[in-house]
């Protein structure tokens, strides 16, 4: 069916195909409200990535910035400069005392631990044949001094050669050695003490067989007594010869003295140099080989007492603690002279630091924190 235009009236007319399908009003009006929900849409959308892409990124420096520590200032002052030392005692001097010939012991003139006196006799040998030996050489020598001393008088007569005299000084001179060496011989029987002290071991027993070089007893002469400890590398020029120190040890006996010795040279193994105090025991009350405490006395150094919290590893690996210097977190080096239960005594310090109390675990070296001070010992802020 066709329209006609001359016909004012709406006719259908026929076609030929298929008939055309015609959208209704209420399709019309769908589609243009889907259309404007699509544009609100896309405005929004639009409009939401434009405000996203103008917003300023947050960068990492001004996260650090807004990272806030606490600190506390602490200032330096003068500390007593000690060295504390994981030490021991030892004798001045110990010395084993042994034979200088063979023989059965005869005697143990003095008892095993009891003090002896320069000279006395610790252990005796039985003389066997050397007294006979002495009477054999002295006799010698008596008769080649007559041989000698007539000698003498017939040079001087013209009945005898100078060299024939020569010849009877000589033997005169052989039976006197002989003598004094007989003697030697005789005295060697009798083993004394090199020096007073104490015989603090006698491996042998009467009747025991005594060959030349073993030992008969030790003796100990620990008036003074030493205190010895090692020192290392990076302490070892704050102790000086003079330097007062004490020592207590692990009976609780305190001792004071003066370092007497300083290694030149340090332990290949430990790296650390050997020092010596030296005490007094008059009464031989310090005993040897204990273990002690040693405190040496280096005179003072300035320097800071901090929380042992706060020390920590620079990059490097030395020890070091945090610190802020104009808002930046710096770890300065330190050096620790002191360590007890209220903290550690370091220097490297200044005179003042703002030390980081809490929170430099969390930062770096050379980053910019704010900050707030911890007004007191018990951790209060302001």
């Amino acid at each position: 069916m066709e329209f006609d235009p001359d016909n004012h009236e709406t006719q259908p007319v026929v076609t030929s195909g298929k008939p055309r399908r015609l959208i209704s009003p209420l399709g019309t009006s769908v589609i243009v409200f889907l259309a404007l929900i699509a544009w609100l849409t896309s405005g929004i959308l639009f409009d939401t990535q434009t405000v996203e892409a103008a917003k300023p990124i947050s960068t990492d420096s001004s996260l650090e910035r807004n990272f806030k520590v606490v600190v506390q200032e602490i200032a330096a002052r003068p500390y007593p400069n000690t060295i504390i030392l994981q030490a021991r005692s030892e004798a001045d001097k110990i010395v084993t005392v042994a034979s200088e010939t063979g023989g059965t012991i005869s005697q143990l003139p003095i008892d095993k631990g009891a003090f002896v006196q320069k000279g006395q006799i610790i252990c005796r040998i039985d003389v066997g044949a050397r007294a006979a030996q002495v009477a054999q050489a002295r006799a010698q020598r008596d008769a080649r001094k007559i041989e000698f001393t007539a000698a003498q008088k017939l040079v001087k007569q013209g009945h005898m050669s100078k060299s024939q005299m020569a010849a009877a000084q000589a033997a005169f001179d052989a039976s006197v050695a002989a003598v004094k060496g007989a003697l030697v011989e005789l005295e060697r029987t009798k083993i004394r003490a090199p020096f007073d002290g104490i015989l603090d071991r006698q491996p042998v027993k009467i009747g025991h067989y005594m060959s030349p070089g073993q030992p008969c007893g030790t003796i100990i002469d620990k008036d003074p007594l030493l205190v010895v400890g090692y020192v290392a590398e990076n302490q070892i020029n704050r102790v000086s010869i003079g330097a007062t120190g004490n020592a207590k040890l692990s009976t609780g006996e305190v001792a004071q003295g003066t370092i007497r010795y300083i290694a030149e040279s340090p332990n290949l193994t430990t790296r650390t140099f050997r020092v010596e105090l030296e005490v007094a025991n008059k009464d031989l009350q310090l005993r040897d080989g204990m273990t002690a405490e040693l405190t040496i006395n280096a005179g003072e150094v300035v320097a800071s007492r901090v929380p042992q919290s706060v020390l920590t590893l620079a990059g490097d690996g030395r020890l070091g603690v945090r610190v802020l210097d104009n808002n930046r977190v710096v770890i300065r080096p330190v050096q620790i002279i002191k360590d007890d239960q209220d903290g550690a005594v370091v220097t490297g310090l200044a005179a003042s630091e703002m030390v980081i109390m809490r929170g430099g675990e969390f930062t770096r070296d050379g980053r910019e924190v704010d900050f707030e001070m911890l007004s007191d010992a018990n951790g209060t802020t302001q």
